[in-house]
């Protein structure tokens, strides 16, 4: 059954991105069908030359996920070829460039208020603190070892930044929670009692 214009184009897409990016990683479609299986999914080689070659248009996010997965690359990259053309049809009849695209699906510019933003900001204060803390207890391990004293105003300006950070990932953790999302887990950055 053939999928009318817009469709038939995001099908076509994913077809020639599975195709190119498995011919770059010089593997065969029997190879893809296996990679499919060791990750628990089926995906016969059968099927994958039906995508490959357009004789299969339906394909499912699953699919999409598994096929991407098993060429180790994003999802994001079989639905939007960046590099590979100067424009894509995003929706019907609205032509922009893959990476705005691929901002778009992902959510970059998306308002600062939404779920997926308050998570991605809560992983990036938790990451940014924990990098803190380790460069902070790498420098006085370094000192100790070569007879200084640990610490100095670089250990206290990189302390008073981490305070700062995680009293914002806590000021953030309760916004998650008034909103009645699932907070993520801290694993050492609980707030002290």
């Amino acid at each position: 059954m053939e999928q009318p214009g817009w469709a038939a184009t995001v099908g076509a897409t994913i077809a020639a991105e599975v195709r190119r990016h498995r011919q770059a990683q010089g593997i065969s479609a029997q190879q893809l069908a296996d990679a499919c299986t060791e990750l628990g999914g089926s995906m016969p080689r059968v099927v994958i030359s039906n995508i490959e070659n357009g004789r299969r248009g339906n394909i499912s996010v699953a699919e999409v996920t598994l096929l991407a997965a098993a060429l180790k690359v994003p999802p994001i990259a079989l639905l939007y070829p960046i590099g590979y053309v100067d424009e894509v049809e995003l929706l019907p009849g609205r032509m922009v460039s893959p990476i705005e695209a691929a901002d778009w699906w992902d959510g970059a510019n998306a308002g600062e208020d939404t779920a997926l933003q308050l998570m991605r900001r809560h992983r990036w204060l938790v990451t940014r603190i924990r990098r803190l803390y380790k460069t902070n207890w790498e420098q006085a391990i370094s000192d100790y070892r070569w007879g200084g004293a640990p610490g100095g105003p670089e250990a206290d300006a990189a302390r008073e930044v981490a305070d700062g950070l995680t009293t914002e990932l806590h000021e953030l953790r309760d916004e998650i929670t008034r909103r009645g999302l699932t907070l993520p887990p801290l694993e050492g950055l609980d707030r002290p009692v």
